[in-house]
């Protein structure tokens, strides 16, 4: 009888690659690189005067911290902006007592996710982190809103986006089943039906809206969220 050669080594490289291709897990990058970011909002709420009683907190990446005119496009809502460029949902989860114990905001405008993803971790993986978040300020927060502004497709990410979809579509599916999740669709204000890019709406980076982008995503959200009149 014929005996085909044995390789003692197989299982194991095998095992190796099944675990390489099937891992569920990726390294979060260390959120001590932020600490500098909470020490200026520490400085900065030290400088205030007072608080409002009721403070829409606008947390999350860049696309938070850029907005230059949030304060004045959400007055009616004591918008508070606390974005730090950057950051993904596990940065946010580190830094929950600054955020959301020290403010304790009556509503939450969150955009967090993109670089998550953009930076290799699963789609299960950014979306566990987001219910872990959730259900965190679901327990200390019981009366706060929510509000998950959806990732974004933008030119030079877009071959991400079938990505981002997957976590927005997740995300999407768990607000529309707790009251007080509301998710928003930013796409409509940046994608032509074609799928192609409204391109004045972009910064030269083609990463981040530019004022006019932002002025489109200020009537978008208003009106999602029911706020008439501008």
């Amino acid at each position: 009888m014929r005996k085909f050669p044995t390789f003692p080594f197989l299982p194991i490289l095998f095992c190796s690659l099944v675990s390489i291709l099937f891992s569920t897990e990726s390294k979060s990058p260390d959120p001590l690189r932020f600490a500098k970011d909470f020490e200026k909002f520490a400085d900065l709420d030290q400088e205030q005067s007072s608080t409002p009683e009721k403070i829409t907190l606008f947390t999350g990446s860049s696309s938070i911290r850029l907005w230059k005119s949030l304060e004045e496009d959400f007055a009616e809502l004591s918008p508070l902006n606390r974005g730090f460029g950057g950051a993904h949902i596990s940065d946010v989860l580190f830094y929950y007592d600054l955020l959301f114990s020290l403010y304790r905001p009556h509503q939450i405008v969150f955009y967090c996710g993109e670089n998550d993803l953009w930076s290799g971790k699963p789609v299960d993986q950014v979306f566990q982190d987001f219910s872990s978040l959730w259900k965190r300020i679901g327990k200390d927060l019981p009366l706060t809103q929510l509000i998950y502004l959806s990732c974004k497709p933008s030119p030079k990410r877009f071959s991400k986006w079938n990505l981002y979809q997957s976590l927005n579509l997740k995300i999407k599916n768990v607000c529309l089943r707790e009251e007080k999740l509301t998710f928003i669709d930013l796409s409509p204000t940046l994608l032509l039906p074609n799928m192609t890019f409204h391109t004045e709406r972009w910064k030269d980076d083609q990463l981040h809206v530019n004022q006019l982008g932002y002025n489109f995503w200020k009537k978008w959200i208003r009106s999602a969220m029911g706020i008439y009149p501008e």
